[in-house]
């Protein structure tokens, strides 16, 4: 390895030596927009914990929790400033959710390569053809779409290689875009899930209960209790 390669891993090595998040705690606003995040998710991975406790470990929910890791991963990619594989996992996470659902009825939806098709086959399915669903199928899709253009490098969102340099960081524009897009796809999929599996949310112990359904807004859940009993 010659002298100069040497020299750049040692100041790459420096650089993660040195990375740390200390700041985020000071930050009030992305400490805020966390708090945001985290409690969507939270009642998610309630509700597929719950589940898979009373359904046993099925494919679709392992694929449910699959969901719950790739925000996770957009979650801590985010925190750092780290957008683009933000978004990168946040695309995976709507992607997943399709296909655990329609796995239900079609497994061999989750051997499909093409998410155009995975779009297209949701259209037929139970999970989004209801009143309820078929206009948060739309918003999945639009919202993806936009991912897209991320992990397609839109010329407007290309970064420099001495990003990396300024992380972490936080950018307000950005930031308020992913938890806009995190938060919209967690509160969609929640409802999906409750309005589909009410018994699951009946079943639940009180105290996840209480925080599943703390975790959905009002309209969300009114919405909800319209379609189930109306």
């Amino acid at each position: 390895m010659s002298r100069r390669i040497s020299s750049d891993f040692e100041n790459l090595n420096l650089f993660f030596s040195n990375y740390k998040l200390s700041d985020y705690s000071s930050n009030k606003k992305q400490l805020d927009e966390c708090k945001i995040m985290h409690k969507k998710l939270y009642g998610y991975m309630v509700f597929v914990a719950e589940l898979i406790q009373q359904t046993g470990n099925s494919k679709y929910g392992k694929y449910l929790n699959e969901v719950a890791s790739d925000l996770l991963l957009s979650m801590f990619n985010w925190l750092q400033g780290m957008y683009k594989p933000a978004k990168l996992e946040l695309r995976c996470s709507i992607e997943n959710f399709l296909k655990a659902l329609q796995s239900i009825d079609n497994p061999e939806i989750l051997n499909e390569k093409h998410v155009y098709s995975i779009f297209e086959q949701a259209k037929e399915d139970k999970h989004f053809i209801s009143p309820y669903s078929s206009p948060l199928l739309k918003v999945f899709k639009s919202d993806y779409s936009l991912l897209c253009k991320t992990a397609h490098s839109d010329p407007q969102n290309i970064c420099s290689m001495s990003a990396m340099s300024f992380l972490p960081r936080y950018d307000n524009r950005s930031s308020h875009e992913i938890v806009s897009l995190f938060t919209r796809f967690l509160e969609n999929s929640m409802g999906i899930l409750y309005a589909f599996y009410p018994a699951i949310v009946d079943k639940m112990h009180p105290e996840n209960k209480k925080d599943f359904l703390d975790c959905l807004s009002k309209s969300t859940k009114e919405t909800i209790i319209k379609y189930l009993y109306s």
